[in-house]
């Protein structure tokens, strides 16, 4: 009889640490193909990398996708359990996961301006069309950058890089700062003429993004879900999958 309460006993407290159950996180949006909603669903190989790592720690995902600034902002509301997308950083004092996916950033210009930049400083001359928080992410405001700590009027941030990416085009602005492969995939889809934009590979220097949990017990599950799905080729099927050039590997 002892031995069947044992068992039972087990077997109620299994999933606490098995670690079955939902974990709510906070994604940024308007990033395609990364991330963005359709309609209410929330799509992009951000998302189904994020997905399949907690998967494999026994963890489904409720998605919240909001902006950019928003991540940090809500990260202490209660029904929130990570934030995706940050900096070392960024939420200081808690868990930060190993780099699980990077972006390579460029300006980009119109061609037929023939604009020449030969670095970040030669970028306060000109209208500039930025993601949001990426002048922080890309270390522009730090010392020694050439630009100023905070960002000039010259620049305007968007959440959305559809968004960015019409108003470039539109000529509102004279540089656009963004991820390539989010740049080609608006280009392809609004019909616009990516052909006519010359592109100036001013960060050289990938821009990874890492998890943050409130429980610091997820980092080194997360970091292991994020092995496994490397290892085994899961990583590379998922970006493929959205047609994504490049190597599929988060480190760049």
């Amino acid at each position: 009889m002892c031995k069947r309460w044992q068992f039972a006993l087990v077997l109620v407290l299994l999933p606490a640490f098995s670690g079955a159950g939902e974990l709510a996180g906070s994604f940024a949006a308007g990033k395609a193909p990364y991330l963005w909603t359709d309609d209410v669903a929330v799509r992009g190989a951000e998302f189904d990398i994020v997905r399949e790592i907690l998967r494999r720690a026994g963890y489904g995902v409720v998605p919240h996708a909001m902006s950019n600034n928003r991540l940090h902002a809500t990260f202490t509301d209660p029904d929130i359990d990570f934030a995706a997308g940050m900096q070392p950083a960024d939420l200081p004092g808690y868990c930060h996961s190993a780099v699980y996916m990077s972006y390579h950033n460029v300006a980009l210009t119109q061609r037929a301006r023939h604009i020449a930049l030969d670095g970040p400083a030669a970028l306060l001359g000109y209208k500039v069309a930025i993601r949001q928080s990426l002048y922080q992410d890309l270390g522009l405001d730090r010392p020694g950058s050439g630009m100023p700590a905070a960002m000039p009027g010259n620049f305007t941030e968007f959440s959305g890089q559809d968004q960015q990416v019409r108003f470039f085009f539109a000529g509102r602005a004279d540089v656009a700062i963004l991820d390539q492969t989010i740049f080609l995939w608006y280009t392809k889809r609004l019909d616009l003429p990516a052909d006519a934009v010359e592109i100036h590979d001013l960060f050289p220097a990938r821009h990874g993004v890492r998890a943050v949990f409130k429980d610091k017990r997820m980092c080194p599950l997360f970091d292991s879900g994020l092995a496994a799905v490397i290892a085994d080729g899961t990583y590379r099927k998922i970006w493929e999958s959205y047609g994504i050039d490049g190597l599929a590997d988060p480190s760049g």
